[in-house]
Protein backbone atom coordinates (compact mmCIF):
# COMPACT_ATOMS: atom_id res chain seq x y z
CA UNK A 1 0.00 0.00 0.00
CA UNK A 2 2.75 2.05 0.93
CA UNK A 3 4.64 1.85 -1.64
CA UNK A 4 1.51 1.97 -4.65
CA UNK A 5 0.87 5.63 -2.95
CA UNK A 6 4.73 6.31 -3.26
CA UNK A 7 4.75 5.63 -6.75
CA UNK A 8 1.15 7.83 -7.31
CA UNK A 9 3.14 10.63 -5.60
CA UNK A 10 6.79 10.24 -7.66
CA UNK A 11 4.71 10.13 -10.72
CA UNK A 12 2.18 13.02 -9.43
CA UNK A 13 5.50 15.64 -8.49
CA UNK A 14 8.67 13.98 -10.09
CA UNK A 15 8.12 16.28 -13.26
CA UNK A 16 7.54 19.80 -11.33
CA UNK A 17 10.09 19.28 -9.34
CA UNK A 18 12.79 18.29 -11.87
CA UNK A 19 11.85 21.27 -13.58
CA UNK A 20 12.52 23.49 -10.92
CA UNK A 21 15.85 21.07 -10.36
CA UNK A 22 16.64 22.43 -13.88
CA UNK A 23 15.91 25.69 -13.78
CA UNK A 24 18.19 25.90 -10.34
CA UNK A 25 21.39 24.01 -12.60
CA UNK A 26 20.90 26.89 -15.22
CA UNK A 27 21.05 29.09 -12.19
CA UNK A 28 24.21 27.52 -10.43
CA UNK A 29 26.23 27.04 -14.00
CA UNK A 30 25.47 30.51 -15.39
CA UNK A 31 25.33 32.72 -12.92
CA UNK A 32 25.83 36.15 -14.68
CA UNK A 33 22.92 35.08 -16.98
CA UNK A 34 20.85 36.91 -14.15
CA UNK A 35 17.69 34.27 -14.76
CA UNK A 36 16.18 34.03 -10.97
CA UNK A 37 17.13 37.95 -10.62
CA UNK A 38 14.03 39.59 -9.11
CA UNK A 39 13.71 42.28 -11.67
CA UNK A 40 13.84 39.16 -14.39
CA UNK A 41 11.50 36.89 -12.54
CA UNK A 42 8.76 39.76 -12.75
CA UNK A 43 9.34 40.14 -17.18
CA UNK A 44 8.96 36.29 -17.04
CA UNK A 45 6.47 35.98 -15.44
CA UNK A 46 4.71 39.61 -17.39
CA UNK A 47 6.12 37.91 -21.04
CA UNK A 48 3.88 34.36 -19.30
CA UNK A 49 0.43 36.32 -19.79
CA UNK A 50 0.10 36.12 -23.14
CA UNK A 51 1.13 32.52 -23.66
CA UNK A 52 -0.61 31.87 -20.50
CA UNK A 53 -4.21 32.88 -21.57
CA UNK A 54 -3.96 31.31 -24.54
CA UNK A 55 -2.89 27.95 -23.35
CA UNK A 56 -5.49 28.64 -20.00
CA UNK A 57 -8.05 28.34 -23.00
CA UNK A 58 -6.72 25.71 -24.87
CA UNK A 59 -6.98 23.48 -21.71
CA UNK A 60 -10.92 24.07 -21.45
CA UNK A 61 -11.16 22.89 -25.00
CA UNK A 62 -8.32 19.89 -24.52
CA UNK A 63 -10.50 18.84 -21.09
CA UNK A 64 -13.25 18.56 -23.01
CA UNK A 65 -11.91 16.01 -25.27
CA UNK A 66 -11.17 18.30 -28.16
CA UNK A 67 -8.16 20.21 -29.99
CA UNK A 68 -8.26 24.01 -30.93
CA UNK A 69 -5.46 25.90 -32.34
CA UNK A 70 -7.24 28.78 -33.86
CA UNK A 71 -5.79 31.07 -31.17
CA UNK A 72 -3.11 31.22 -33.58
CA UNK A 73 -5.11 32.98 -36.14
CA UNK A 74 -7.73 34.68 -33.27
CA UNK A 75 -4.74 36.02 -31.21
CA UNK A 76 -3.61 38.18 -34.21
CA UNK A 77 -6.80 39.51 -35.11
CA UNK A 78 -8.38 40.28 -31.61
CA UNK A 79 -5.14 42.21 -31.33
CA UNK A 80 -5.41 44.35 -34.46
CA UNK A 81 -9.11 44.60 -33.15
CA UNK A 82 -7.98 46.03 -30.07
CA UNK A 83 -5.44 48.55 -31.41
CA UNK A 84 -7.61 49.82 -33.46
CA UNK A 85 -10.63 50.33 -31.10
CA UNK A 86 -8.34 52.16 -28.46
CA UNK A 87 -6.58 54.26 -31.20
CA UNK A 88 -10.36 55.61 -32.10
CA UNK A 89 -10.66 56.86 -28.45
CA UNK A 90 -12.15 53.62 -26.93
CA UNK A 91 -11.52 53.00 -23.53
CA UNK A 92 -9.19 50.55 -22.41
CA UNK A 93 -12.59 48.04 -20.70
CA UNK A 94 -14.69 49.22 -23.88
CA UNK A 95 -12.28 47.44 -26.25
CA UNK A 96 -11.55 44.56 -23.96
CA UNK A 97 -15.35 43.77 -23.83
CA UNK A 98 -15.27 44.39 -27.53
CA UNK A 99 -12.99 41.80 -28.58
CA UNK A 100 -13.94 39.07 -25.85
CA UNK A 101 -17.59 39.59 -27.39
CA UNK A 102 -15.99 39.06 -30.89
CA UNK A 103 -13.98 36.31 -29.21
CA UNK A 104 -16.73 34.41 -28.14
CA UNK A 105 -18.78 34.75 -31.24
CA UNK A 106 -16.40 32.90 -32.98
CA UNK A 107 -15.37 30.30 -30.37
CA UNK A 108 -19.41 29.74 -30.39
CA UNK A 109 -19.21 29.23 -34.10
CA UNK A 110 -16.35 26.65 -33.86
CA UNK A 111 -17.98 24.88 -31.29
CA UNK A 112 -21.24 24.40 -32.99
CA UNK A 113 -19.97 23.14 -36.13
CA UNK A 114 -18.06 20.80 -34.12
CA UNK A 115 -20.92 19.81 -31.65
CA UNK A 116 -24.20 19.90 -34.09
CA UNK A 117 -22.36 19.08 -37.35
CA UNK A 118 -19.82 16.35 -36.35
CA UNK A 119 -16.75 18.34 -38.34
CA UNK A 120 -13.34 17.62 -37.02
CA UNK A 121 -12.26 20.32 -34.27
CA UNK A 122 -8.98 20.10 -35.83
CA UNK A 123 -10.50 20.76 -38.93
CA UNK A 124 -11.99 23.22 -38.02
CA UNK A 125 -9.54 25.43 -35.98
CA UNK A 126 -7.13 25.01 -38.62
CA UNK A 127 -9.72 26.75 -41.03
CA UNK A 128 -10.25 29.84 -38.39
CA UNK A 129 -6.61 29.94 -37.94
CA UNK A 130 -6.00 30.94 -41.68
CA UNK A 131 -9.22 32.88 -41.36
CA UNK A 132 -7.94 34.78 -38.47
CA UNK A 133 -4.92 35.28 -39.90
CA UNK A 134 -6.37 36.65 -43.46
CA UNK A 135 -8.71 38.81 -41.04
CA UNK A 136 -5.79 40.10 -39.30
CA UNK A 137 -3.84 41.40 -42.10
CA UNK A 138 -6.82 42.87 -44.21
CA UNK A 139 -7.37 45.21 -40.79
CA UNK A 140 -3.42 45.89 -40.48
CA UNK A 141 -2.99 45.68 -44.17
CA UNK A 142 0.65 43.82 -43.51
CA UNK A 143 2.02 46.47 -41.52
CA UNK A 144 2.31 47.14 -37.79
CA UNK A 145 -0.07 49.67 -35.97
CA UNK A 146 1.23 50.79 -33.17
CA UNK A 147 -0.91 52.14 -29.84
CA UNK A 148 -0.96 55.61 -29.98
CA UNK A 149 -2.74 56.11 -26.69
CA UNK A 150 -0.09 56.42 -24.01
CA UNK A 151 -2.48 55.66 -20.82
CA UNK A 152 -3.01 52.30 -22.72
CA UNK A 153 0.27 51.67 -22.84
CA UNK A 154 1.23 52.22 -19.44
CA UNK A 155 -1.17 49.32 -18.26
CA UNK A 156 1.63 47.43 -19.07
CA UNK A 157 3.81 49.14 -16.77
CA UNK A 158 1.66 48.97 -13.85
CA UNK A 159 2.83 47.01 -10.73
CA UNK A 160 0.62 45.56 -7.46
CA UNK A 161 2.40 44.62 -4.89
CA UNK A 162 5.95 44.65 -6.63
CA UNK A 163 4.09 42.55 -9.49
CA UNK A 164 2.66 43.76 -13.07
CA UNK A 165 -0.93 43.98 -13.16
CA UNK A 166 -1.32 41.48 -15.94
CA UNK A 167 0.86 38.76 -13.68
CA UNK A 168 -1.97 39.06 -11.36
CA UNK A 169 -4.34 38.73 -13.89
CA UNK A 170 -2.93 35.92 -15.08
CA UNK A 171 -2.74 34.20 -11.58
CA UNK A 172 -6.29 35.30 -10.57
CA UNK A 173 -8.17 33.30 -13.71
CA UNK A 174 -5.97 30.21 -13.20
CA UNK A 175 -7.10 30.07 -9.48
CA UNK A 176 -10.49 30.54 -10.90
CA UNK A 177 -10.40 28.07 -13.60
CA UNK A 178 -8.76 25.58 -10.90
CA UNK A 179 -11.52 26.13 -8.61
CA UNK A 180 -14.07 25.63 -11.73
CA UNK A 181 -12.42 22.81 -12.80
CA UNK A 182 -12.12 20.51 -9.47
CA UNK A 183 -14.76 22.15 -7.50
CA UNK A 184 -17.93 23.17 -10.04
CA UNK A 185 -20.29 20.58 -11.65
CA UNK A 186 -19.49 22.08 -15.00
CA UNK A 187 -15.62 21.28 -14.22
CA UNK A 188 -16.92 17.63 -13.48
CA UNK A 189 -18.77 17.77 -16.27
CA UNK A 190 -15.60 18.89 -18.83
CA UNK A 191 -13.53 15.88 -17.36
CA UNK A 192 -16.17 13.13 -17.69
CA UNK A 193 -17.04 14.01 -21.43
CA UNK A 194 -12.86 14.21 -21.75
CA UNK A 195 -11.94 10.94 -20.37
CA UNK A 196 -15.13 9.49 -21.75
CA UNK A 197 -17.99 11.10 -23.43
CA UNK A 198 -19.88 7.50 -23.46
CA UNK A 199 -20.25 7.17 -19.74
CA UNK A 200 -20.61 10.97 -19.40
CA UNK A 201 -23.88 10.85 -21.77
CA UNK A 202 -25.17 7.79 -20.47
CA UNK A 203 -24.67 10.37 -16.31
CA UNK A 204 -27.32 12.58 -18.74
CA UNK A 205 -24.21 15.25 -19.22
CA UNK A 206 -24.89 16.81 -22.35
CA UNK A 207 -21.94 16.57 -24.16
CA UNK A 208 -22.33 19.21 -27.05
CA UNK A 209 -23.33 21.88 -24.60
CA UNK A 210 -20.53 21.10 -22.39
CA UNK A 211 -17.69 21.26 -24.85
CA UNK A 212 -19.60 24.50 -26.43
CA UNK A 213 -19.35 25.79 -23.10
CA UNK A 214 -15.35 25.09 -23.60
CA UNK A 215 -15.04 26.65 -26.72
CA UNK A 216 -16.60 29.80 -25.37
CA UNK A 217 -14.09 30.03 -22.37
CA UNK A 218 -11.10 29.53 -24.99
CA UNK A 219 -12.56 32.21 -26.87
CA UNK A 220 -12.93 34.91 -24.06
CA UNK A 221 -9.23 33.97 -22.91
CA UNK A 222 -7.58 34.33 -26.80
CA UNK A 223 -9.23 37.67 -27.01
CA UNK A 224 -7.68 38.71 -23.35
CA UNK A 225 -4.59 37.31 -24.58
CA UNK A 226 -4.98 39.27 -27.69
CA UNK A 227 -5.40 42.70 -25.61
CA UNK A 228 -2.20 42.13 -23.77
CA UNK A 229 0.07 41.30 -26.73
CA UNK A 230 -0.45 45.13 -28.62
CA UNK A 231 0.10 46.48 -24.96
CA UNK A 232 3.16 44.54 -23.88
CA UNK A 233 4.67 45.37 -27.96
CA UNK A 234 3.63 48.90 -28.32
CA UNK A 235 1.26 47.71 -31.49
CA UNK A 236 -0.40 44.87 -33.50
CA UNK A 237 2.25 43.28 -34.85
CA UNK A 238 1.88 41.48 -37.97
CA UNK A 239 1.87 37.34 -37.69
CA UNK A 240 2.05 37.84 -33.59
CA UNK A 241 -0.23 34.68 -32.98
CA UNK A 242 1.83 32.09 -35.18
CA UNK A 243 4.59 32.47 -33.31
CA UNK A 244 2.30 31.28 -29.63
CA UNK A 245 0.82 28.38 -31.56
CA UNK A 246 3.55 25.61 -30.49
CA UNK A 247 4.37 27.42 -27.43
CA UNK A 248 0.86 26.93 -26.29
CA UNK A 249 0.38 23.36 -27.36
CA UNK A 250 3.64 22.86 -25.48
CA UNK A 251 2.38 24.13 -22.69
CA UNK A 252 -0.52 22.00 -22.44
CA UNK A 253 1.14 18.86 -23.01
CA UNK A 254 4.46 19.43 -20.57
CA UNK A 255 1.16 20.07 -17.83
CA UNK A 256 -0.08 16.93 -19.00
CA UNK A 257 3.06 15.54 -17.40
CA UNK A 258 2.36 17.20 -13.85
CA UNK A 259 -0.24 16.14 -11.02
CA UNK A 260 -2.71 14.38 -13.02
CA UNK A 261 0.00 12.37 -15.26
CA UNK A 262 -1.83 11.70 -18.72
CA UNK A 263 -4.81 14.58 -18.86
CA UNK A 264 -4.25 18.03 -19.01
CA UNK A 265 -4.79 20.37 -16.27
CA UNK A 266 -4.66 23.67 -14.86
CA UNK A 267 -1.90 23.98 -12.56
CA UNK A 268 0.39 22.01 -15.06
CA UNK A 269 -0.95 24.37 -17.87
CA UNK A 270 0.66 27.24 -15.43
CA UNK A 271 3.60 25.79 -14.35
CA UNK A 272 4.16 24.61 -18.44
CA UNK A 273 3.50 28.19 -19.70
CA UNK A 274 6.45 29.72 -17.29
CA UNK A 275 8.54 26.93 -18.14
CA UNK A 276 8.43 27.30 -21.69
CA UNK A 277 8.54 31.73 -21.27
CA UNK A 278 11.98 30.75 -18.70
CA UNK A 279 13.64 29.13 -21.58
CA UNK A 280 12.86 31.33 -24.49
CA UNK A 281 14.38 34.25 -21.60
CA UNK A 282 17.28 32.50 -20.70
CA UNK A 283 18.01 31.85 -24.65
CA UNK A 284 17.21 35.91 -24.61
CA UNK A 285 19.81 36.56 -21.89
CA UNK A 286 22.36 34.59 -23.08
CA UNK A 287 21.74 36.46 -26.85
CA UNK A 288 21.91 33.23 -28.33
CA UNK A 289 19.76 33.39 -31.92
CA UNK A 290 16.62 32.97 -31.82
CA UNK A 291 16.48 29.49 -33.57
CA UNK A 292 18.10 28.11 -30.07
CA UNK A 293 14.94 29.12 -28.16
CA UNK A 294 12.51 26.27 -30.18
CA UNK A 295 14.84 24.01 -30.00
CA UNK A 296 15.43 23.92 -26.55
CA UNK A 297 11.70 24.28 -25.88
CA UNK A 298 10.92 21.40 -28.37
CA UNK A 299 14.01 19.01 -26.53
CA UNK A 300 12.20 19.90 -22.97
CA UNK A 301 9.42 18.63 -24.01
CA UNK A 302 10.38 15.42 -25.59
CA UNK A 303 12.15 14.41 -22.93
CA UNK A 304 9.69 15.33 -20.19
CA UNK A 305 6.52 13.61 -22.11
CA UNK A 306 9.38 10.77 -22.80
CA UNK A 307 10.25 10.12 -19.34
CA UNK A 308 6.60 10.61 -17.98
CA UNK A 309 5.30 7.71 -20.42
CA UNK A 310 8.07 5.50 -19.38
CA UNK A 311 8.04 5.89 -15.82
CA UNK A 312 3.97 5.78 -15.76
CA UNK A 313 3.62 3.35 -17.61
CA UNK A 314 6.94 1.42 -18.95
CA UNK A 315 6.16 1.41 -22.47
CA UNK A 316 5.76 4.12 -24.83
CA UNK A 317 2.16 5.31 -25.52
CA UNK A 318 0.10 7.92 -26.63
CA UNK A 319 -0.41 10.67 -23.29
CA UNK A 320 -4.16 10.80 -23.43
CA UNK A 321 -5.02 14.93 -23.38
Amino acid sequence: MRSSRFKASVEKYAMPLALVAFILLLQIFIPNAGLLAWTNLKTILLQTSVLGFLSLGLSFVMISGNSDISFAGTLGMMGALFTMAVNTGMGYLTSLVLIICIGMAVSLVIGLLVTRFGISAFIVSIAFMFMGLGLERSFNEGITIWITNTRILDLGKTQWLSMYMFTWLLLTFFAIAFIVIRKTKLGFHLRIIGENINAGQEAGVRASRIKIIAFLIAGAMYAFAGSIEPIRMGGSIVGAGQSYMLPALAACYLGSTMFTPGRVNILGTLIGSVFMTIISNFMQLLSLPYYFSPLVQGLTLLLAVGISVFHGRGTIQQVKV
